[in-house]
């Protein structure tokens, strides 16, 4: 009967690692096919590249071509460009001029809104102290003199 059992034992696990090895088998199969699609376009893609290029050359030539009569316009764009250049660094050096007189002025204003703040607590004090002062005076007038 364990006879029996282990030989049912060992066909179940001979079916299972059989079935196992025929999916495994399919999954490789439709990965081959998977890779051949793959190869297959990227021979397609490449091919497209290369007609690309090849148009690609083409038109770079042709633009060689141009770019030799463009090159006298480039040289009148680039004397017009250096005069553009010294323009704005002369832009560039007035804004820094600008830039500074402008921080020097925020600076005074700080300094004018400090003094301001301090004139105002100096008032303060001052008429705090004026108050005070005519509480005594009132307070001493007040009082009877003696004789």
């Amino acid at each position: 009967m364990l006879r029996n059992a282990l030989i049912a034992l060992f066909a179940v696990l001979s079916a299972v690692l059989g079935y196992g090895y025929y999916q495994l088998s399919e999954d490789f199969e439709k990965q081959t096919q998977l890779l051949a699609d793959v190869r297959d376009k990227a021979a397609k893609d490449i091919q497209a590249v290369r007609d690309k290029l090849a148009g690609e050359e083409r038109a770079r030539q042709a633009a060689e071509m141009d770019a030799k009569s463009v090159s006298a316009k480039l040289a009148e764009e680039q004397s017009a460009r250096d005069r553009a250049e010294q323009a704005a660094k002369a832009s560039t050096d007035r804004l820094k001029e600008i830039q500074n007189a402008l921080a020097n002025a925020e600076q005074s204003a700080r300094e004018a809104r400090e003094a301001t703040a301090k004139a105002e607590k100096d008032k303060e004090s001052a008429q705090k102290l004026a108050r005070e002062a005519q509480d005594a005076l009132t307070k001493e007038q007040s009082q009877p003199k003696p004789n």
